[in-house]
């Protein structure tokens, strides 16, 4: 197999108390390959987005990293200083947000901060930085490029600014491109456009994408493989086409039946009873058991990942007849 592009390996990132450590992100591993999209999806508080600011070494100051490694190629992000990951940060790996307006800083010209971007990671000159600005502008589909660098974030659109956040972040031909949630604040034909850009961004510059969402049809779109989160925990990984067709965890399986169907005539929506638990209050082994239906008493001892078979692994004592990894 080729050697991935990325690989984070049990990863631990949380909060210190005075009673202890309380994990956010538990003891997580998953890789990218090179030219893939690999999706992380789950509920809200999974830890989905802690795990891409914790790549990006961009979590919040109250926030640590207790243990693991995120490996870049043959760099350990994680033995880095501060310095050396702000290098890397923008050039090699670069990062979408949900909300472009709170990315975009609002007392400067867009051209100002994609130059600023550009000069920081590119030998340029200013007048280089500026025509490259312009190219990537258009590069994205913004009409009267050369105009929209002069003006300042509020006087766009939000799948105008959402464009020039992905010019900005493209701009010095990053390898892996994080993009989380980047669709949210916008409707629906204007999420299409984006994430069609995406696609063929991708494809023409030979790209990695870690798409971080929510929506299971922006997976089934976009996606090679997923990675499922569920309190703060990898429950399942599988490519795709298997993970729509044959679900392994009873967590994954919840979510793709809280689907709606065009095909059936349903009243009500099926849905995962209770609710997800909070970092300080975790269940003892498997965290999800209390809103299990398939739930035993093996399922007080916390699983091991369970390999099903070549394109998914699974959390769940349902798998333990499988190899355990």
């Amino acid at each position: 197999m080729e050697e991935p592009i990325l690989k984070v390996e049990n990863l631990e990132v949380g909060v210190k108390k005075d009673t202890g450590f309380m994990n956010i992100v538990n003891n997580i591993s998953f890789f990218l390959k090179k030219g893939e999209t690999l999706g992380i999806v789950g509920e809200s508080g999974c830890g989905k987005s802690m795990t891409s600011l914790s790549i990006m070494d961009l979590t919040p100051a109250s926030v640590s990293l207790k243990s693991g490694k995120i490996l870049l190629k043959d760099k350990d992000l994680t033995a880095m200083r501060k310095n050396e990951r702000r290098k890397v940060r923008g050039k090699e790996i670069a990062m979408i947000f949900q909300e472009p307006m709170t990315s975009l800083n609002p007392v400067y010209t867009i051209g100002y901060q994609i130059v600023e971007m550009i000069r920081n990671h590119q030998n340029m000159t200013k007048k280089q930085a500026y025509q490259h600005a312009l190219n990537m502008l258009q590069l994205v589909g913004i009409p009267r490029a050369d105009e929209i660098l002069h003006e300042y974030p509020h006087q766009l659109s939000g799948g105008m600014r959402q464009r020039v956040m992905i010019a900005m972040v493209l701009s010095c031909s990053p390898e892996i491109l994080i993009a989380d949630e980047p669709t949210t604040a916008l409707d629906v034909t204007i999420q299409a456009q984006i994430l069609e850009l995406m696609k063929s961004l991708q494809e023409e510059m030979n790209m990695s994408i870690i798409l971080i969402t929510h929506d299971l049809g922006v997976v089934a779109e976009m996606c090679d493989r997923v990675v499922v989160m569920y309190a703060g925990e990898i429950v399942e990984e599988s490519e795709v086409h298997e993970l729509f067709e044959n679900p392994k965890h009873p967590y994954t399986k919840g979510l793709l039946e809280s689907l709606p169907d065009v095909d059936e005539d349903r009243e009500y929506l099926s849905s995962i009873k209770g609710t997800v638990p909070s970092p300080s209050e975790m269940p003892e082994g498997c965290r999800f058991a209390p809103r299990c239906a398939f739930a035993s008493e093996k399922c007080q001892e916390d699983p091991p990942v369970f390999r099903v078979n070549q394109k998914s692994s699974c959390k769940c004592w349902l798998f333990e007849d499988s190899t355990a990894e």
